[in-house]
């Protein structure tokens, strides 16, 4: 058997997360003996998760417990603070392992028993963009930042740029106080920021080469238009971080950017959503059994499915027929779940999202590379 549990945490709340595990751990342990498994699996599992929970198990007979000796808590509670947003963790009781994940999300409070993992929650988190780069650029200097969900930005080294853009440009000021040559004053400052745009474009696209990763712009106008205008790096979103980055410090302009993160996100699954409305009937669907055929076939392209809904079910490994279940129990597993995986195995673009995102009652949305 497989156990799956999912919860959201806080790091300001620690022992609220702990309290939370053990109640997912409880209700894991009962669906565990529900399905049959042998005591001995089920007391390895408890010894397992008493461990991460801060406990160790004093008597398995009587299923008390008693806090470590020393500083108890002192290990479980860095954990729980160290998961921002949510935590996964998945057992298998038959093979006394168990594999803790740090999610980026966060998910809705699940635990299941099965014969596989429930993976909707790591599907979403490995198929969302979870680094975005930032630049930040005025007539004061320019910063480039590499942000990733839960952690410190970090400042990328940007070749053959000066601190001082006036110095980049082999001027003293990127200011034009008196006509000069063909630079007269606004006019002359706007050619002076473009050419400094330009010598930006080139150095942040040298020190990202070969990188495909999204980079949002925060700057204030003219600059923000300027530098669109002259920009080649191929992954410049739309959004800007409004306002003068030199008012804000890097984890100020981190923590402006990673909600950028999820609209692109959203926006993706949008886009696929759209698709599906126009390739629809044939070439789209949204019957959880028709996808379920599909992805067995290898005819999922794009799947955007809900990520809290479960439909508990039985997925035939040979046609990909369904048999859906009364209650969600050890003997099942969610359909949605299964529908997805399948599809990641045939090289699907799968994303996981929330209802709205979906098509009105819908708990998927698939396009297919050909008609199925």
């Amino acid at each position: 058997m497989h156990v799956s549990f999912y919860l959201p945490t806080s790091p300001q709340h620690p022992e609220a997360n702990r309290i939370a595990f053990e109640d997912l751990a409880k209700a894991a342990v009962s669906q565990l003996r529900e399905a049959g498994v042998s005591k001995r699996e089920i007391e390895c599992f408890e010894r397992q998760v008493a461990g991460l929970s801060g406990r160790v198990q004093e008597s398995l007979d009587d299923n008390k417990y008693r806090l470590k000796d020393g500083n108890p808590l002192e290990s479980i509670e860095k954990f729980l603070k160290s998961q921002a947003h949510g935590l996964g963790v998945l057992a298998r009781p038959e093979t006394q392992s168990l594999h803790t994940y740090r999610l980026p999300i966060t998910p809705k409070l699940l635990v299941e028993v099965a014969d596989r993992y429930h993976m909707s929650p790591l599907i979403r988190t490995v198929t969302s963009p979870l680094e975005i780069f930032v630049l930040a650029i005025s007539e004061d200097g320019t910063r480039l930042l590499d942000v990733v969900v839960n952690m410190s930005p970090a400042r990328v080294p940007v070749p053959h740029l000066a601190e001082d853009p006036a110095d980049t440009l082999h001027r003293p000021s990127l200011h034009v106080r008196a006509p000069r040559g063909r630079l007269q004053n606004l006019e002359g400052e706007k050619v002076l920021e473009e050419q400094y745009a330009r010598k930006v474009d080139h150095a942040v696209r040298e020190a990202l080469a070969g990188r495909s990763t999204a980079m949002v712009l925060a700057a204030t106008e003219p600059m923000a238009t300027i530098f669109r205008k002259v920009s080649t790096y191929p992954h410049l979103v739309e959004e800007v971080i409004e306002g003068s980055p030199d008012h804000r410090n890097d984890a100020q302009l981190g923590d402006a950017a990673l909600p950028i993160l999820d609209r692109l996100y959203r926006k993706e699954a949008k886009g696929i959503v759209a698709l599906y409305d126009e390739l629809k009937p044939y070439r789209a669907t949204s019957d959880v059994s028709h996808a379920a055929h599909a992805a067995t076939a290898g005819a999922v392209d794009r799947l955007v499915v809900d990520l809290d809904q479960v439909i508990p079910g039985l997925v035939s490994d040979i046609d990909g027929s369904v048999s859906y279940g009364a209650s969600d129990n050890a003997q099942t597993y969610s359909v949605l779940d299964e529908v997805a995986r399948r599809a990641l195995s045939t090289d699907a673009r799968v994303l996981c999202v929330t209802q709205e995102v979906l098509p009105p009652g819908a708990a998927l949305a698939a396009t297919l590379r050909y008609a199925f």
